[in-house]
């Protein structure tokens, strides 16, 4: 027997699935399933216990031997000599590299994020109006701008600017090699450059000077991939073959065949344009995503006819934006969002399509090991793995971001800077609000843009979205069967 004792880490969440038992570490993941026996034998470590010289060898003389082995390297049993079994906190990385290609949108979208995208109207006249009927209170929104959800003067200013409504083709390249310089230099191996707006295909010059002028990274000493997110209206035959060409990942905003909420700017329904956009990417074989909203606007649209259309034109995946104001948590509970979001879920797994979002992309890092170093983020982005380049070389965290880091040509000195470093400190380490939460190691939270309009802060939590993230989280976690994850079975079959 060895002196050294080993103990279930205080970080070890269970959740109990019938015959077996789900177990993983809330800050490193790892989720496993554990059967009757396998599940006593880890409570057998509740307290610090020793175990025989045996079961540390390399190859161990038995299956409890085995499931001891796999339990410590989860970091769900630790050595009582060791004072932590926290994963590695992540260096400061850029990952991702969104692209603002147009600050303006032939679309009319009724929840649109942004709320001012494309007006030429002065800053000062926007800054001077409070929509006051958006407040219950003074005091619940520190920062009311105007009506969008952007929370400082600096983003304001980019946005009405003219001079930086359209990026040049040229910058364009020129900001994504300064960009992958910063991300080489900072150690990562492959970054995601987005094309993003208002609506990335006005702008479809700079996207094609950047595929041709980066490929997939091959000349470059980094791996390129790309997506976009778009509205789908203004695709065309050579765009969709040289989209395909290269591999891009098209997300197409499409809420529901029948939502009334994303209009053209001339108020016409936009869906006959969009569906003639999905035919064309459904022709070249395209990565194809639909992007759907779950927002307190298209409530009511919001249902299996997503599902339907993602399998009419050859999509695997829906990406479903639930909403970033906060008032939506409390005005439908998360047990609602919940219930409603899963019942779409649930459908979407019967016709082979697969749901995602940054509520999903928790239930993913959970699965891994320690993923959120290797990935550089948990589903946040915004928090120190991204650059967000404006058409004139500003770098915002994210669209929805109204935090400016500085400009694109101060390249990996970007990184010192005290904006950049305050996001970055949020990449592993939560708000103290989170301590000890089920979720902690894998959730970022309600997106920047609301907690900066709200709070005057990145660094705060949103509450009353809390339960619908544990929620939904905890829904995939039930519908796992044995062996779509590691499941160690000790009792005789």
């Amino acid at each position: 027997m060895s002196d050294t004792k080993f103990v279930m880490s205080v970080d070890a969440v269970k959740r109990l699935m019938g015959e077996r038992t789900a177990v993983y570490h809330r800050q490193r993941g790892g989720l496993c399933l554990l059967d009757d026996r396998s599940n006593q034998l880890f409570d057998t470590f509740q307290h610090p216990r020793a175990v025989p010289l045996s079961w540390m060898d390399e190859d161990p003389p038995d299956r409890d031997a085995e499931l001891f082995q796999q339990l410590l390297a989860r970091g769900l049993l630790r050595n009582t000599k060791d004072s932590s079994s926290l994963p590695a906190t992540p260096v400061p990385k850029v990952n991702v590299i969104q692209l603002i290609l147009a600050n303006a949108c032939n679309f009319g979208c009724t929840y649109c994020f942004e709320g001012i995208q494309g007006k030429e109207l002065s800053v000062e006249q926007e800054v001077a109006k409070i929509d006051l009927s958006r407040l219950r209170s003074r005091e619940e929104i520190k920062v009311d701008l105007n009506d969008s959800m952007y929370a400082s003067r600096e983003r304001l200013q980019h946005q009405y600017d003219p001079k930086n409504r359209h990026m040049k083709p040229e910058d364009a390249v020129r900001y994504v090699k300064e960009a992958l310089a910063v991300s080489i230099t900072s150690g990562a191996t492959g970054a995601m450059v987005q094309f993003f707006g208002g609506e990335p295909f006005l702008n479809w010059k700079a996207i094609d000077a950047v595929l041709e002028e980066f490929g997939r990274g091959e000349k470059h000493g980094i791996r390129i991939d790309y997506s976009t997110v778009t509205n789908g209206s203004l695709l065309t035959e050579e765009i969709a073959a040289k989209l395909a060409k290269y591999e891009v990942g098209v997300c197409v905003s499409f809420d529901s065949p029948t939502s009334p909420s994303r209009p053209l700017k001339n108020g016409d329904d936009s869906t006959p344009v969009v569906m003639q956009g999905l035919r064309l990417l459904q022709k070249h074989r395209n990565r194809v995503a639909i992007n759907a909203a779950l927002t307190s606007a298209t409530w009511d649209e919001f249902n299996n006819s997503i599902v339907d259309l993602a399998v009419e034109v050859d999509a695997g995946e829906i990406g479903v934006v639930v909403d970033f104001d906060p008032s939506f948590y409390a005005r439908f509970g998360a047990t609602n969002i919940v219930e409603k979001l899963w019942g779409v879920v649930e459908y979407g797994r019967q016709r082979g399509v697969v749901l995602t979002g940054y509520w999903h992309q928790i239930f993913q890092v959970l699965l891994g090991h320690d993923a959120v170093a290797e990935r550089g983020f948990k589903n946040c982005s915004a928090k120190g793995a991204q650059f967000s380049i404006e058409p004139n070389g500003s770098v915002f965290s994210c669209k929805a971001g109204s935090t400016l880091l500085g400009s694109i040509e101060q390249g990996s000195d970007l990184l010192n800077q005290t904006a950049y470093q305050a996001h970055h400190a949020l990449r592993n380490d939560n708000p103290a609000f989170c301590k000890g939460c089920e979720i902690e190691g894998f959730c970022a939270g309600l997106c920047l843009g609301p907690l900066e309009k709200k709070f005057a802060s990145i660094d705060a939590i949103e509450p009353s979205a809390c339960d619908f993230y544990r929620g939904i989280t905890l829904k995939h976690i039930q519908a796992l069967r044995p062996y779509e994850v590691a499941t160690f079975d000790l009792q005789p079959a």
